[in-house]
């Protein structure tokens, strides 16, 4: 039994085929929903795959309060419902927006569903408040329980433990159909290469595959890569005649069961949501980041609509480089050896290192060899170990980097996927954050390939890319004014001339500097400061050193020694404020303990109030089971063993909602004034542009949007450094405005 019938919802199938009857079913549905006022609509959408540019809906589902109607996608049945969504009701002349208790349009995962509908032709019109489950799931949920946002998920642990039944049989009906499309393959194989050993005859004079055949079609599913073996003919002819099944093959198969499925779909949403909403209210006051997590999803959406141009040919010759180099070290590793085998088979290594070097080694990992080659007399296993270092990371770079990524291209660009709630914290999460920032050389140094090399400007466009510089830092030190017991003086006066004072020409009055005033906070930097304690003047302080100064006092700041050094302070700094111990530090930087610890003191000796901003993180845990972010953001706690984290959450999830909060009003600022230009992708805090040469000004106004902040964040400016690129992602330079 489907949870439609066990919860005894009102189920209908539309017929589309007759447009106009359809239309009048879906109207009389809104005409029931304007009488039975619910708190939100839901819908979802089934299609054929799970790419946001080339997938389409083949069916759509949609519900409200025990109500719920599924029917096969038509654009323009689809068209119809989103323009009679929001007319006012004939009986109240309301619409459901006038409605004080109705929330919005949910889905699960909303932003894919958005994506489909705009596939499918009919885009869910602007004024139509989109919301996502996932969200208030998010939300709801304690910070320090990590389970599984998935609807069949919260369907089994709050609506009904079997609610993923219906997912299952249609997750096995694809696999079958799946696995006989291969035998088909199989067949057909045979049948195009005969002479290639794909087949053999049995005794009975049946044909039946080979070893050969089934491991061709393996090479194809693990080596398969766009632009590099398209001349292979086995791997063109399975291009030609295979298609992973796919939902849409299991409707064709069985209609009925796939729209039961949706059905339940929408009824899990329905009641889970129901449940749910009592908590939201309680822990998102006025729905402020429930909303603002709305409003997010049509800005990534048509940022992710615009997608990045691939320098295929420069992809292409990185890789014959990355190939032969590697290449190179395995014939290396062979001389040495006097053997042949993968950098992967780890036990194999480790038996290799014990029989020919006499090097025990519980591991064969990347720690593990690093260990060895750098505690080793023996240059022979340093070379060895190295080698084997230096192929995995050529290995994953070919994997990840370029094949993944040139098996990612469509129509010469690359679109990425954002996940608006992949974290606890807020912060979004993409693939294309990973991007190195540096490109992989050679021992020479000749660079093989860089990663962001191979994004290139759209003709008559350039990059840019618009920085919060020390985000995490400022918003720590600004946590400090208003959670500690007093501000740390060394942190906010890495950002202004804090308990610092000027002479006000002409009269030569002495004047403080006032960190509320929103006036000071802009134009501090056009005066000269002096330093309440010893009338020196204000120079902003360096966190970075200011950290190894303390950990390394017999340093000369001035050293080569001290400068790399700093290094170590810098990375420090901001694990100690995301609330990194000593173990951290440590592993993170791959120091020896007693340094992790010298680092560790030294944070705590430079900016001494970030402990007391820590205790109140722990305290208020204690007292009252969460902690709020600026932005409203609240994470629950029920373990008292992590309420450590709450610091990093703290810090992660207000510049993540500050990030987002930018994209939301930079995608508004350039639909509302119709501009050629387009955001592209947030990386981490800094957001990037396609500028079209014409409207250079886009960067100054999203500079202005990324420093306007003293809404929220009132005692430390913030400050955007923009760069541009005219080339590649790789090749950026300060932009003066």
């Amino acid at each position: 039994m489907f949870l439609y019938q066990m919860l005894g919802y009102d189920y209908k199938h539309i017929d589309v085929s007759d447009v106009r009857k359809a239309t009048s079913e879906l109207a009389d549905l809104l005409i029931k929903a304007h009488k039975e006022k619910p708190k939100f609509i839901c819908y979802d959408t089934e299609t054929d795959g799970l790419n946001i540019i080339t997938s389409k809906p083949f069916l759509v589902s949609i519900g409200f309060n025990k109500t719920v109607i599924t029917m096969d996608y038509n654009e323009e049945v689809m068209k119809n419902f989103w323009k009679m969504y929001n007319l006012p009701s004939k009986e109240d002349n309301l619409r459901f927006i006038d409605n004080s208790d109705f929330i919005g349009l949910f889905a699960h995962n909303a932003k894919y569903d958005y994506h489909m509908m705009i596939n499918g032709g009919s885009k869910i019109p602007d004024d139509i408040t989109i919301l996502d489950s996932i969200t208030v799931a998010r939300l709801t949920e304690y910070a320090d329980e990590r389970e599984s946002m998935s609807l069949e998920n919260l369907g089994s642990k709050y609506v009904n433990e079997k609610s993923k039944f219906a997912g299952k049989i249609i997750k096995d009906l694809v696999k079958k159909i799946n696995k006989e499309r291969r035998k088909e393959l199989r067949d057909n194989i045979i049948k195009e290469f005969p002479n290639d050993g794909y087949g053999t005859i049995t005794k009975s004079g049946n044909i039946k595959g080979t070893g050969k055949l089934t491991k061709a079609i393996d090479e194809y599913e693990k080596t398969r890569t766009k632009y590099v073996n398209d001349d292979n003919k086995l791997f063109k002819f399975i291009d030609e005649n295979y298609t992973p099944a796919n939902y849409k093959d299991a409707y064709n198969l069985e209609p009925e069961l796939v729209r039961n499925y949706a059905a339940d779909d929408i009824v899990i949403m329905i009641e889970y949501l129901n449940k749910a909403l009592e908590t939201l209210y309680n822990v998102d006051k006025d729905l402020t980041v429930t909303k603002r997590e709305g409003n997010l999803i049509r800005a990534v959406a048509n940022m992710e609509r615009v997608g990045l141009k691939v320098d295929i040919p420069y992809v292409l010759e990185s890789r014959k480089k990355l190939c032969n180099y590697r290449d190179l070290l395995y014939f290396e590793l062979e001389l040495y050896t006097g053997e042949t085998f993968s950098v992967g088979q780890h036990e194999f290594i480790k038996k290799l290192l014990l029989n020919k070097y006499n090097v025990k080694t519980d591991k064969a990992d990347e720690k593990a060899l690093k260990y060895i080659a750098n505690n080793t007399k023996d240059e022979e296993v340093k070379s060895v170990c190295n080698n084997i270092l230096e192929l995995r990371t050529l290995d994953k770079w070919i994997s990840t980097y370029v094949d993944g990524k040139l098996n990612s291209i469509i129509n010469g660009r690359i679109y990425t996927d954002i996940n608006n709630n992949g974290a606890v914290s807020g912060r979004v999460s993409c693939d294309m954050q990973q991007q190195p920032k540096e490109g992989l050389l050679d021992r020479d140094g000749n660079e093989l390939f860089h990663p962001r090399r191979m994004f290139i400007c759209d003709d008559g466009y350039i990059f840019a890319f618009c920085d919060e510089n020390q985000m995490e830092l400022r918003v720590q030190a600004y946590y400090t004014i208003i959670h500690g017991k007093e501000p740390d003086l060394a942190m906010c006066r890495a950002y202004m001339p804090y308990k610092c004072y000027r002479y006000l020409p002409p009269t030569n009055d002495r004047v403080c500097f006032n960190f509320n005033s929103v006036d000071d906070l802009k134009n501090f930097d056009k005066y000269e400061w002096y330093l309440e304690e010893n009338g020196e003047k204000w120079e902003p302080t360096d966190l970075h050193s200011e950290t190894t100064r303390h950990a390394f006092p017999e340093l000369d700041p001035k050293s080569d020694e001290f400068k790399k050094k700093r290094k170590l302070g810098k990375r420090a700094n901001f694990l100690k404020v995301y609330q990194g111990g000593i173990d951290a530090l440590q592993s993170s930087l791959e120091i020896p303990r007693d340094i992790a610890e010298a680092l560790d003191g030294a944070f705590y000796k430079a900016f001494p109030r970030i402990r007391d901003y820590q205790e109140w993180v722990t305290q208020h845990l204690y007292q009252y089971g969460y902690v709020e972010n600026l932005y409203g953001r609240r994470y629950y706690m029920n373990d008292s063993r992590y309420y450590y984290k709450g610091c990093n959450y703290l810090i992660q999830g207000t510049c993540a909602d500050m990030v987002k909060t930018f994209e939301i009003k930079v995608d508004n600022y350039l639909r509302e004034n119709n501009l050629k230009s387009k955001m592209v992708l947030p990386i981490h805090d800094e957001l990037m542009l396609l500028v079209h040469k014409d409207e250079m000004f886009v960067i100054k106004e999203v500079k202005r949007i990324m420093e306007d902040v003293t809404d929220v964040i009132k005692n430390i400016p913030m400050i955007s450094e923009p760069e541009i690129s005219y080339t590649n992602w790789a090749e950026k330079k300060e932009c003066i405005l």
